[in-house]
Order: structure tokens, then sequence, then C-alpha cells
């Protein structure tokens, strides 16, 4: 019997170029080996070199979609990454990630109405502060096709499993989001030890104003890895506080082995983000350090089990960073927490899924 065929869109792609959902998709390839399953592996043109074009990853095929992946665009680049492996390369299975195209899964559904289709529903992003009126009722439309025209969808969150119920009347698959692939020899000079580290994109909804504000308040160290140039939000931030003696505003890193050294050297972690499931970069830490401060809402609870400390304002953030033992986890409950969001558990349960079984 021939291994399964599964095209896999709504990505950058692979190797890794953007952000979680480009580290799923890179990690799905390393972890599902070919003669278990046949990926086919949906990736923006312009992110990869000429040479990626006729090159496999991780034993998997690569197609190449001339539009932006992320953007205005997305909608279209995903629509046709769909359309061509329902037609082209007749997958068994598609594997959408994100909704940017699920207005197309009709279409999808009756041109190969055998292929299976399941959908990754993200942390339903019209609920992001960045959007704007318009911007949040066109997702909210896109998430309600996700939903009408998927097989199967996923949540990577418990919360979000509930949230989705309830507002779609549906039952999602939780898998979760993993870390271990942070476990990486350091590379690269980091900061003298001792300071709080964040790593975020720079927007309201991740609480970026609140965790600088609160570092500024308690006069500790604070190193905060972001893209503050990316808009008007971060780059007011960045002037406001760059100049600070013990803040330290540093531009995106995507190296995981430079991620490593600055994780190494934090006493530990702060994470703001409000919405959006099981957030990469909080999972990522729970393999760096026992010391877990996170704004309290119900999807930082699901992900780390209400282990470490919860704040909702700068006050509360100040004051905890003041603590000697803020955040601390237990031995016990962090070996807990990495063995739930380890890769080849999480490749395995998609895969699983993929199948129908």
């Amino acid at each position: 019997m021939s291994a399964p065929l599964i095209g896999v869109a709504g990505t950058v792609g692979a190797p890794a170029r953007y952000g979680g959902f480009e580290t799923l998709v890179e990690q799905l390839a390393r972890n599902v080996a070919p003669d278990k399953a046949r990926l086919v592996l949906y990736c923006q043109r312009s992110a990869y070199p000429e040479e990626a074009v006729a090159t496999p990853f991780a034993g998997h095929r690569r197609v190449f979609v001339p539009l932006r992946a992320n953007g205005s665009q997305s909608m279209l680049h995903d629509a046709l990454a769909m359309l061509h492996a329902a037609l082209v390369a007749r997958v068994g299975t598609l594997l959408v990630l994100g909704y940017s195209g699920a207005w197309f899964l009709p279409v999808v559904r009756v041109l190969r109405p055998g292929m299976r289709v399941v959908t990754n529903i993200d942390g339903m992003e019209w609920r992001r502060d960045k959007f704007g009126g318009f911007a949040k009722k066109v997702l909210r439309g896109l998430e309600w096709f996700a939903t009408r025209f998927s097989h199967a969808v996923i949540a990577d969150n418990a919360a979000l499993v509930t949230l989705a119920r309830d507002l779609h009347d549906i039952e999602p698959v939780l898998i979760a989001y993993g870390g271990d692939h942070t476990q990486v020899e350091p590379v690269g000079p980091a900061p003298s030890p001792g300071y709080w580290l964040s790593i975020a994109r720079i927007e309201p909804e991740n609480n970026c104003h609140l965790i600088v504000e609160a570092a500024a308040q308690a006069g500790t160290r604070l190193v905060f890895v972001g893209n503050w140039a990316a808009s008007s939000y971060g780059r007011e931030l960045k002037k406001r506080y760059a100049n600070r003696d013990r803040i330290e505003l540093l531009d995106p890193v995507y190296d995981v082995a430079k991620l490593a050294a600055l994780r190494r050297s934090a006493v530990g972690y702060l994470h703001g983000h409000s919405v959006g499931g099981t957030n990469p970069s909080l999972v990522e830490a729970i393999y760096h350090t026992r010391r877990m401060l996170a704004f309290d809402c119900a999807f930082n609870r699901s992900t780390l089990d209400h282990a470490g400390d919860y704040f909702h304002d700068a006050a509360g953030l100040a004051a905890l960073m003041r603590r000697g033992d803020s955040g601390e986890i237990a031995n016990d409950r962090l070996a807990a927490l990495q063995e739930r969001y380890r890769w080849r558990e999480i490749a395995a349960a998609y895969l699983r899924l993929c199948r129908g079984e």
C-alpha cells in the first residue's frame, strides 16, 4: 500500500521563513517520513532562492506559488495552492493552515468530492485589535467557510476548542504546537545574564506596551525581541523606551541558535499575548526557563496548565518582576509541559487526522 499523499497549503512554506505555521510545516516535514506519508508543501516563490525550486525538503515535494502568502495576496495564494493540490497533485488529503483561502473550499469540494479537507483555524484572527471593522467581518466570514467546508477542524488550544464549539457548533480536534526544535546549541553573543526576556510581534494585543512599562516601573532588566519598525505602535514604543538604561529592544531574531543564546542568559520569560490560541513563543520558552510570567487569559492558562504567574496590568507585572521567585514552575510540572509540546507526537497526531483515523 502506497503512502498517502497530503497537500499542505496556507503558509510561506518550508524551511520556516516567517512564523508559527511555517515552523509547523517544517516540523511536519522533518517528523513525517516519506514512507509514512508524502507531503506536497506549497511555498511562496519569492521567499526562496532559485535553486530551491527543484529541491525537495526533508524528502517531500515543494510546489512554489507566484504570489505572497501573507497580506492582501494571501487569499489568492492559498486558492491557487488548493487548486493545484486538487487537480494537479491530486492529493488524498488537503491540510490547510489558517483560513485566508477558505472562501475557495466549496469550489475545491466540488472539483474533488473525494478529497479530505483538514483545516487549522489558527487563533480566530478576527479577534485581533490590529484589524479594522471591515477586515474583522471578512475574517469571520472566512472562518465560517473553514468550519463549514472542512471534514475536520484543528484548534491548538483547549480554550480555543471551547470558543470554536460555542461559535460554530463544531467539535474541533485539539492538536498543540511544538517547541522542542529550539533545543539547539546556542550560537553568538547575548547580554550579560540576569534579564527578563520577551519575544513577540509588536502588536497591541500582545501587550508590548504593558511589558516595557512594567520593566520601567520595576527597574529590572528587560530584553525584548520584536519587529519594532513594522508599525507606528512599535516605533512609538521604541522611541519612548529605547534609551532606558535597563531596557534593551532588539530587532527580530529568527535564527534558532541565536535565540537559544538569548534564552540561556535570561532569568525568565514574559508573555503578553492575549489572543491567538497557543502562541509559539510561549511553548518554546518552556524548554529554556522554569520562570514564566504570562498575561492572564484563557489561552495562556491553558497552554501552561495554570503553571507560572499571571498579570493583568503593568503594576501587577512590575511587582512580579521584582519578586525573586515569581513564575517558578516545579520540575515535575515543567517536565509534563515539555512532554505535551514535542513535535514527534504532534506530527503523528496530524498524520492520524489527515488519514481519517
